[in-house]
């Protein structure tokens, strides 16, 4: 899911209001996202101390308080739609995850760890290997990564036998003839096709177990934040645009725990700190178009024969 048009290139007033109101009138309750009236937002406003008539009279191009109205619109029909129908629970994820497997590979291997499995080794039919991990939980609850093994094999396949950096342990780094342009905080879940010099990087966050919001799962959606604000450092230092996509399901965490912070991310994605978001099922028809994204740029920029 990329940003919708309508809301791209609109000034920085418009995020900081959208994020000022939402926090004053509330973002969702009992499941169901705020729709803000113009009258709702006005109110806001007085009772925030701010001017009405700044949006009112003497409006800044793309701000305007029914523009902000019909973005809280968009915003609901989006979350309640579209991205609703594609989060999946584990389940749902593990049946994606084997029919990914079943029409893509050609057959795993089990790895083991102190004598007991701990990840596969999958052999995409005409990709590079990918290496699948299991999951972080106990019991009955462990099992595979779902949604990183079905993402990764995707990747594999449409990438058609291009390397990509599937466990990076380095930071994301862009460097100019052995100079260093710019790097990231952290190390992120996946890069095209290296940590050095990306043309993409992701992350996964996926939460089916979980069974309370915590801040664990906050904290890093404030942290994608932060990956979109340092992205946008490199590409002024050093003209080189590294896409930003994020990966997530879990619809119990993100639909009936965490909704404030879905809308929060459905924010970031549409004033662009994030290139991609994909949710649950949503990734078997957006991995082949981000791929192909990922080429054609590379191709344009001559990468792809160097």
């Amino acid at each position: 899911m990329k940003a919708e048009p309508k809301w791209i290139n609109r000034p920085p007033q418009f995020w900081h209001y959208v994020r000022v109101i939402s926090q004053h009138l509330g973002y969702a309750r009992k499941g169901e996202i705020y729709r803000h009236e113009p009258e709702a937002i006005e109110r806001a406003l007085r009772e925030l101390e701010l001017s009405v008539d700044a949006l009112r009279l003497t409006p800044i191009p793309g701000l305007s308080v029914g523009e902000l109205a019909e973005y809280f619109d968009f915003r609901a029909d989006l979350i309640h739609g579209t991205i609703a129908a594609n989060l999946q629970n584990a389940s749902e994820a593990k049946k994606t995850f084997e029919q990914v497997v079943e029409k893509f590979t050609t057959g795993m291997t089990p790895q083991f760890k102190g004598g007991k499995e701990n990840s596969r080794l999958y052999r995409v039919n005409g990709g590079v290997p990918v290496v699948v991990p299991y999951n972080k939980q106990k019991g009955d609850k462990r099992d595979i990564d779902f949604l990183t093994g079905t993402t990764n094999i995707l990747l594999s396949y449409y990438l058609g036998g291009e390397s990509f950096d599937q466990d990076p342990r380095q930071l994301p780094v862009v460097t100019e003839d052995g100079v260093v342009s710019g790097s990231m905080s952290r190390r992120m879940d996946g890069a095209y096709p290296d940590s050095v010099n990306p043309s993409a990087i992701w992350e996964f966050k996926c939460y089916y177990y979980t069974t309370t919001f915590g801040s664990k799962i906050s904290d890093a959606v404030y942290i994608t934040d932060l990956d979109g604000y340092e992205r946008g450092e490199i590409l002024k230092a050093s003209h080189k645009r590294v896409e930003n996509n994020v990966f997530l399901d879990a619809y119990s965490v993100f639909m009936e725990q965490g909704l404030s912070f879905l809308v929060r991310l459905v924010d970031m994605l549409q004033r662009g700190a994030v290139d991609n978001l994909v949710f649950g099922k949503e990734v078997l028809t957006a991995v082949p178009e981000i791929v192909k994204g990922w080429q054609e740029l590379r191709a344009q920029s001559g990468e792809a024969d160097a």
